[in-house]
């Protein structure tokens, strides 16, 4: 999960993968790193929070670390 700019990014913090139209990916690959020995908690975290990012975007309501 990155900017645009940064090669090593797949996904934008809007979890659009980069360099397509209308995918989204929402599961462990967007972290960098293993998030400890209980992914699941970190998981159900960003899943709230990318529910949270759609929803915005299918309302058209602009969301906080658009790009």
């Amino acid at each position: 999960m990155g900017k645009n700019t940064d090669p090593m990014a797949v996904v934008d913090t809007n979890f659009k993968v980069l360099g397509t139209r209308n995918l989204r990916v929402v599961d462990a690959s967007v972290f960098p790193r293993i998030p400890g020995y209980y992914p699941m908690a970190p998981i159900m975290m960003i899943s709230e929070k990318a529910s949270d990012v759609i929803l915005a975007a299918a309302r058209g309501v602009g969301h906080r670390g658009t790009q």
